[in-house]
Formats: structure tokens, C-alpha cells, sequence
């Protein structure tokens, strides 16, 4: 008993289009899907590792710096086309980030440390009552998308620190007289504070700490003696420190506090260190004067800031009081957690404030309380550009080096074919036995399944070796894909089934090299790219 099956190598068109349409489609699964939810598998609660306690209470905040939605004003330089693109991977990206977030960490709390919105502050030049009505709802629509991207559920509360780019820092034509009025009307206020897990949450409009700094210092004035602004930081803050507070403080700014000049920020900082400076809209970090009257009357047990978009950590000396008490205060400085930023992997903190309730119902503070921990998010450009391009480049060659043999293979068969009617042509007691092969050929009926069951080959045989009759190229070619024989109860048995890919196959099988290679892209690229926006439209909309 013999047979044999279709032969595997080279592949045919069928296997190599659908093994790398298969392969895409996979690819497009984990990187747009899964790879969020399986890098935040490792990002744990820090209060986990601590032993559990009677009458224990958790108090569990997530901590989120410069999301920093964009607009059609962030990338001037770009045209139409690569302004909407860039929104909509950014966009879809914060999105995933926030969804896989919330859904697996599922805090209590949330805080956002400033730059919600990257044009939250501009303006432009209005003259009508119309067009001022237009600028308003426009910024709505701002504020609507954020509020979009980042859904929260209602059992989780919501705080906002005030950043550069919501409010402005320092006075141009480019900032909007009203952004600080239309950030409150959304955002809530500006200076706040709250009490969690036996723990004092101070927020303070770095901002605006910085503007009254520049006013206070040009006039010469120390902090004890300046007059302060009603209703300002620095008035916020003298305010709070008038009062005792036995409960630990954590301090949350938009702007980090100063510190000497090359400061280490440790391993988990993808580049650089935090330095002093200002420019357009922005300050670096707060004035040394400003860090130490902040330092020196809150005296906070752990410092959050933003802006920067990169981690750092660093200890600052609080001054010297007659109290004891901690000698440093420890800052820790966000990842922002936008793709956009600058950096290859967003993040955000997760901080755990413990407390328990003795007896006499009043808080008592845990030891090692509070406790935070950095988590950090998919590498979104590097999945673009070191698994997308290069995957897309090995499509194209393997694509373009499958047709350049396709097309090899059929020249040499043709060739071959040249070379075997040449010298039939000279014997013409062969043209009955090349009829009689016509007229078989075309009995058998074609593009259907059917099993021969004869005792015979259904071919005539060949007068003389030089005269057996050649089957054509479409028959060959079918045969070879999707046709079987062999042998059962000593009888020749042949299968054949039309497969829909089969007349794919003998049609691109006469095709070009160019026509051939376009066709083969797009019948490998259109699942995955529907895999796709099916997936960025449920991000987009669930």
C-alpha cells in the first residue's frame, strides 16, 4: 500500500498567508489586551505584607501623576492627520492603562497630583459674546473627555491638586485669565485637606505657592513676617500649622520641593535627576525657601509630588525643634501616567494608610504606617516600535520572499513544459494519443469532490515514453494542493476537494510579482487590524 500527502515544503500560499494572519491576530490580542492586566499582576497593595492585626482599618489610595490629556494645541508642529492619530493611541491607551487600574487594585481613594489637561490653561483671542460662548464649551468638552478616560466608580473618592498646565504658572497672553475659576468649577478646590487611616492628607496649589514665592522674595520679605495672601498656599498652610495635629501628615504638591544640585533619585528613574530651573509656564521645582517653610511648619512623615513625569525619590532634613521627632522627611516623585511624557513606562503609587481602634474607640497608628510602593504600566512605545515594526518588516519579506519563489517556480515550469512539447511536436503519430487525453481530461468533471473507483488509470496510456501525455497546469497545480491517491483493496484511489483557497490559489498563482505581493498584505493584514479596532472600540466605549 502507497500514497502521499501534499507536500508541506515549500509552503503554499494558503499555509504562509494564514499562519502569519493567525500569528498577527494573537500578537494584537496580548499587546492590546492582555499585556495590561498581566503587568499589573505584580503590582500588590504594600500594606499586603504586614502582619494583620485586631480592629485593623486600611485605608488604600492610588496615586496618579500628569495625565495630561492632549488637544489639537499640543503638537503644533504636526498636521491634521498625525494630531488626531496621536490623540487616539494616547487616548486609548490611558484608557486600558486606567481600566486595568481601577479594576485590579480597586482603591478607596484616589489623588491626582496636577497637569490633568495639557491645554487646561490657554486661550485664544475672542471678540464676540459668541465665540467667548464657544471657547466655554469647548473647555467642557475638555473636562468631559477626562472625566470619559478616567471613570470612576462612585464608592471611590476623588481628589485634584491643581498643575502648570491646568491653571498656568506666571502671567502671559497664552494663559487664560479665567483657567484657574474654570479648574475649581470641575476639579473642586485648590488647597484642601482630609483625614484618612488616622493619617492627614494636606493638598497644597504648588502653583500658586509659587507665584506669591516671587512676589514675597522681589519684596524682600521672609515667610515669618510676610503678609499673606487671603486665601493663598501660604495662608492655607499657616493656618493648618496654627492648630496641633497628632496625626501623621502626608503632604501632596504638583511641584517637587528643591533639593542640592545632582541629587540621586534613585534606580527606578529611567534618566537624569531633577534640577532646578524655570522656563515658559513651569518650574521645575519649588524655591529653596518656599521647601523650607513648607518642611519646617508641616513636618510631614512622606512628601507625593508630580510634574516632572519621571520617579525619584529623596529624603529631606526637616529643621532641627526641641520636639522630638523625625530628622528627615521622605519625598517620592510620581511617574506621570501618560505615554506621552517622555518616559517608556508610565506608573503611578499606591499608598496604604493603617490604623487600628482599641478599645476607648480612638485611632491609634500602626507601626511602618504609611507604607507606599511604585507600580509601573505596559511600555506602549516599545511595543510599537520594538514588536509591531519589526514584525511588520518580517511579514513584508516573508511575503515578498514567498512570491519571488512563486514566480521562480512557475518560469521554471513553463521552461520545463517548452522543452517537452518541442520534441513531441516532430512525431505526429502522437497527436491521436494528445486528443484522446483532451477528450478524457475533459470528461472528468472539475471543481467538485469525487473518488475514482476504477481498476485503471482514467489516463490513456502513452504510445511511447516521449509521447505520454503532460497534465495541464491548472490540474497539476490542484492535485498538488488538494487532491489525494492511494491504494485500498488493491484498487487506485484518487480524492479530490475544491477548497475556496484553491481558486485563490490558481488565480495568484498566474499573478505577478507586485500584484501577487499587495494581494498576499492585505489578505494577512486585514484580520488583525479588525482585531484591533474591535478592541479599541470596546476600550473606547465600555
Amino acid at each position: 500500500m502507497s500514497g502521499y500527502l501534499p507536500k508541506l515544503w515549500p509552503p503554499s500560499r494558503i499555509i504562509v498567508v494564514s499562519g502569519l494572519r493567525a500569528t498577527w491576530i494573537l500578537v494584537v490580542l496580548w499587546y492590546e489586551i492582555c499585556a495590561f492586566d498581566h503587568v499589573l499582576h505584580a503590582c500588590q497593595w504594600p500594606d499586603i505584607h504586614q502582619p494583620n492585626a485586631p480592629d485593623s482599618r486600611i485605608g488604600r489610595v492610588l496615586v496618579v501623576a500628569d495625565p495630561q490629556i492632549i488637544d489639537h494645541r499640543s503638537y503644533p508642529g504636526r498636521g491634521f492627520l498625525l494630531k488626531t492619530l496621536g490623540q487616539f493611541i494616547i487616548d486609548l491607551n490611558l484608557r486600558r492603562s486606567w481600566r486595568s487600574t481601577i479594576s485590579r487594585l480597586q482603591p478607596h481613594a484616589v489623588v491626582f497630583l496636577g497637569d490633568l489637561m495639557d491645554n487646561g490653561r490657554a486661550t485664544v483671542k475672542l471678540q464676540l459674546a459668541t465665540e467667548v460662548a464657544r471657547l466655554i464649551t469647548r473647555y467642557n468638552a475638555y473636562a468631559a473627555r477626562f472625566f470619559d478616560i478616567f471613570k470612576m466608580r462612585d464608592n471611590i473618592a476623588t481628589f485634584f491638586l491643581p498643575g502648570n498646565h491646568d491653571i498656568g504658572l506666571g502671567e502671559t497672553a497664552s494663559f487664560s485669565l479665567q483657567a484657574g475659576k474654570r479648574y475649581t468649577s470641575y476639579f473642586g478646590r485648590r488647597n484642601d485637606k482630609i483625614s484618612v487611616g488616622n493619617h492627614t492628607l494636606l493638598f497644597v496649589d504648588s502653583i500658586a505657592l509659587v507665584e506669591e514665592d516671587v512676589i514675597r522674595a522681589d519684596q524682600g520679605y521672609s515667610y515669618d513676617n510676610w503678609p499673606a495672601v487671603a486665601g493663598g498656599t501660604v495662608n492655607f498652610v499657616k493656618r493648618f500649622a496654627a492648630h496641633e495635629h497628632a496625626n501623621p501628615i502626608i503632604l501632596f504638591t504638583h511641584i517637587p520641593l528643591a533639593r542640592p544640585l545632582g541629587t540621586d533619585c534613585g534606580p527606578l528613574r529611567e534618566r537624569g535627576t531633577i534640577r532646578q530651573g524655570w522656563g515658559f509656564g513651569y518650574q521645575n521645582t519649588l524655591s529653596d525657601e518656599a521647601s523650607q517653610f513648607l518642611l519646617g511648619l508641616l513636618r510631614p512623615s512622606l512628601i507625593l509630588s508630580g510634574d516632572d513625569h519621571d520617579y525619584c525619590e529623596y529624603s529631606h532634613p526637616l529643621p532641627l525643634v526641641s520636639v522630638p521627632s523625625s530628622t528627615t522627611a521622605r519625598e517620592v516623585t510620581v511617574k506621570s501616567f501618560s505615554m506621552a511624557m517622555g518616559i517608556r513606562r508610565p506608573g503611578f503609587q499606591l499608598l496604604s494608610l493603617t490604623s487600628s481602634i482599641p478599645s476607648f474607640e480612638a485611632l491609634t497608628q500602626l507601626p511602618n504606617s504609611p507604607l507606599d510602593t511604585p507600580c509601573f504600566l505596559p511600555d506602549q512605545l516599545g511595543i510599537y516600535l520594538s514588536i509591531y515594526v519589526p514584525f511588520i518588516l518580517l511579514s513584508l519579506l516573508s511575503l515578498l520572499a514567498f512570491n519571488i519563489h512563486r514566480i521562480r517556480t512557475r518560469n521554471n515550469k513553463q521552461q520545463l513544459r517548452r522543452s517537452e512539447v518541442a520534441p513531441r511536436s516532430s512525431c505526429p503519430d502522437h497527436s491521436a494519443s494528445r486528443a484522446t487525453s483532451k477528450i478524457e481530461l475533459s470528461r472528468r468533471p472539475l471543481g467538485r469532490s469525487n473518488t475514482d473507483d476504477t481498476d485503471e488509470d482514467p489516463l490513456p496510456p502513452p504510445v511511447t515514453k516521449l509521447a505520454k501525455p503532460a497534465r495541464s497546469s491548472k490540474l497539476r497545480g490542484r492535485i498538488s494542493s488538494c487532491s489525494w491517491a492511494f491504494y485500498l483493496l488493491g484498487r487506485q484511489r484518487r480524492i479530490e476537494v475544491l477548497l475556496p483557497c484553491s481558486r485563490v490559489d490558481r488565480g495568484m498563482h498566474e499573478a505577478g510579482l507586485l500584484r501577487g505581493f499587495l494581494s498576499d498584505v492585505l489578505d494577512v493584514a486585514w484580520p488583525p487590524v479588525l482585531v484591533f479596532c474591535v478592541a479599541a472600540w470596546w476600550a473606547m466605549h465600555f
